[in-house]
């Protein structure tokens, strides 16, 4: 169970980031460490649980049951939640506003993909109740990406201010450095060899 749609500000807001770093595309960790079953993977999956959901005791247990239900879901989850971690560290270490943001989304989720592993289990009423939590689940998701875009949005225009004022400065001042330059030139041409 696996929500591409629900990764998609994460990868707006840090694929830039992951790619300058050469980390490996998300889906392709989540793969190999599905595949290889790494121990300290299950240790890093459960502390971030506990990270992005310390009120929801649940969300641990939720892993268990699933091991014992499908190894192979298991360990989709594990990989899941284990880069996921990763990425809010990483982000983390160059923004915190960002990173505290990032970690709530993922937090919702993996709730949300706890509530669709139940649904799939549920009566009409129980699906009824999960429909209305994934409902809500997916509204405070949304809401999370619409604040990352709206840092997203300070930050471009405060970038966009910066260039505006230094273009100004460098119009203002283009006699100036015309001089500077054509000076530093002539200087390099007549310096000895």
């Amino acid at each position: 169970m696996y929500f591409p749609k629900l990764s998609l500000a994460l990868v707006a807001c840090i694929a830039v980031a992951s790619a300058a770093a050469g980390q490996e595309i998300p889906a392709a960790a989540v793969q190999k460490i599905a595949q290889e079953r790494p121990r300290e993977a299950e240790a890093a999956a459960r502390a971030f649980i506990m990270l992005v959901a310390p009120d929801r005791v649940e969300g641990s247990r939720s892993l268990d049951s699933l091991k014992a239900w499908s190894l192979d879901q298991y360990w989709m989850e594990v990989a899941q939640l284990t880069v996921q971690f990763e990425m809010v560290q990483n982000l983390n270490r160059r923004d915190t506003v960002r990173a505290q943001f990032v970690a709530r989304m993922f937090g919702l989720e993996a709730y949300a993909r706890e509530l669709q592993r139940a649904y799939r289990f549920a009566n009409e009423a129980q699906r009824a109740a999960f429909r209305t939590q994934l409902e809500t689940l997916i509204g405070g998701h949304f809401d999370i990406e619409n604040q990352l875009r709206v840092l997203e949005i300070k930050d471009i225009e405060r970038r966009l201010a910066e260039v505006r004022a230094e273009t100004q400065r460098r119009i203002e001042k283009r006699a100036e450095l015309v001089k500077w330059s054509v000076d530093g030139i002539i200087r390099d041409a007549t310096r000895p060899q």
